[in-house]
């Protein structure tokens, strides 16, 4: 970070963190999405305190995401995507940053004792399918707004087939299928995934799978000309990322391409600024996860047998390390 940073200023930023969630869960950004409306209407709309409701519509005003008029409240251009219908919708992903801003509220145990304060991603699904399934909608809405480099750092050229491993949503591996031409691409996930992929995008091919069986519980013989292992790498800690990357490699046909789209840390540790924070995101949110620099990546790649390695950073905190199977 340059220039002067306020400790005070960032020990209040939750405030406006709440404001804009409590905005989406309570039904009040969508109550004034479209003509303005006084407070008390907004309350009996919602269902919500007609004081609390006041108190809410002011903070939206004064964080700038609303306006006030004579007919009342409404959204302003800014906060016009708080609201659920809109095109280009954040609800989702407020909502999903909400549920892990509650577990950063437990990041000073973290550091203390070194675990992660919430389940692991299997478990939520299983204990609670529907708000883990909005967590994927919301990745593939961030997708869509900020994963637009991977296709041209991925650089696969021509037809062939792709699996996308852990691939949730599909939101990469749609990204890489309209980029090249005749890319044939399957998202591999664990089954409950799959209408999630049907809904976003249902172009895509899928198959069951589960990164803790062999082969990831592919037959034995099938091969692919490219894998692409996105996000997946920071959620586990670094033994089990080499027995990942040992096992995609392992899909590969000779001469096939393995991607890993990952938040890259610069060596020392403590840099790019938004991946240093990520790799603090992992420690809240995954028991051994963390995010990885580029030389531990390249050790786990070359340990697979991988060779022509290189790692492609683009102008976003997400670089792509690719490798091709001998």
């Amino acid at each position: 970070m340059s220039g002067p940073v306020d400790p005070l200023e960032l020990a209040t930023a939750y405030q406006r963190s709440a404001v804009v969630a409590a905005a989406c869960a309570s039904g009040v950004a969508d109550a004034i999405a479209g003509a303005p409306r006084p407070a008390e209407a907004v309350a009996a709309a919602c269902g919500t305190s007609p004081r609390a409701t006041r108190a809410l519509l002011g903070g939206l005003v004064a964080l700038g995401l609303a306006g006030r008029g004579p007919g009342g409240y409404a959204l302003s251009a800014d906060g016009a995507p708080l609201a659920s219908d809109h095109p280009a919708s954040v609800a989702g992903i407020v909502a999903k940053e909400w549920f892990f801003y509650q577990a950063w509220a437990g990041l000073p145990e973290s550091v203390g004792d070194g675990h992660a304060r919430i389940p692991p991603w299997r478990d939520r699904l299983a204990a609670d399918p529907g708000r883990s399934l909005d967590f994927l909608r919301a990745l593939d809405d961030l997708a869509a707004r900020f994963g637009g480099e991977l296709p041209a750092l991925a650089g696969l050229e021509g037809p062939g087939r792709l699996l996308d491993v852990g691939g949730g949503a599909g939101s990469h591996a749609a990204a890489l299928a309209r980029a090249v031409p005749g890319l044939e691409a399957t998202v591999l996930d664990l089954p409950a995934v799959e209408p999630v992929l049907r809904e976003r995008h249902p172009e895509l091919a899928f198959v069951p799978g589960d990164l803790d069986q062999p082969r990831f519980g592919r037959p034995p013989t099938e091969r692919w000309d490219a894998v692409l292992l996105a996000n997946i790498l920071h959620d586990h800690p670094a033994g089990r990322c080499q027995a990942i990357v040992a096992t995609a490699a392992g899909l590969l046909v000779p001469g096939g391409t393995l991607l890993v789209y990952e938040w890259v840390l610069d060596d020392d540790g403590d840099g790019p600024p938004a991946v240093a924070l990520f790799d603090l995101m992992m420690l809240v949110e995954n028991e051994g996860g963390a995010a990885w620099t580029a030389p531990q990546l390249t050790t786990w790649l070359a340990a697979a047998g991988l060779t022509a390695i290189e790692t492609r950073h683009g102008a976003g905190p997400i670089a792509v390390l690719r490798a091709t199977a001998p």
